[in-house]
């Protein structure tokens, strides 16, 4: 069974925008999907989040683009009322934080992939890593910045 990983809007927009230094193990964990030794999740609310993020970079036409291939490429956890009262039970600061930690929870994902640790705290059945640590897992070549 492959491993199950939810990746944190600041690791798929590092990957679509190529933000330095982090684009390389961006990529690096995008490589794992491609070669299926992984299958990646993004909550279904960072969606709409992810293309205004895109839209401020790029042309309506190629922000429409880049979604439609994260939509092909990553599977999409829920977002229910059930995932935002979790989200809620959290007590983390940033609300789109806890509902991307709750979906995973909810969705049964182990691994949460971020470069913002600190953001998520502890949260008890979910394993919180940076992408190094997740490309390292996954015997993937990236650099840390």
């Amino acid at each position: 069974m492959k491993p199950r990983y939810l990746l944190d809007l600041n690791i798929v927009l590092d990957y679509l925008l190529q933000r330095e230094p982090w684009h390389p193990l961006a990529k690096a964990l995008f490589q794992a999907e491609a070669q299926e030794r992984v299958d990646l999740y993004l909550s279904a609310n960072g969606v709409a989040t992810l293309h205004y993020f895109i839209r401020k970079q790029d042309s309506r036409r190629k922000a429409l683009a880049k979604v439609g291939m994260i939509l092909r490429r990553l599977r999409l956890a829920d977002v229910t009322a059930a995932v935002v009262e979790r989200a809620l039970s959290l007590g983390l600061e940033d609300l789109e934080d806890g509902i991307q930690a709750a979906a995973a929870l909810e969705a049964g994902i182990p691994v949460l992939v971020t470069r913002n640790l600190k953001d998520f705290g502890r949260i008890e059945a979910l394993q919180i890593i940076p992408p190094e640590v997740a490309a390292a897992a996954l015997g993937v070549n990236g650099r840390a910045p």
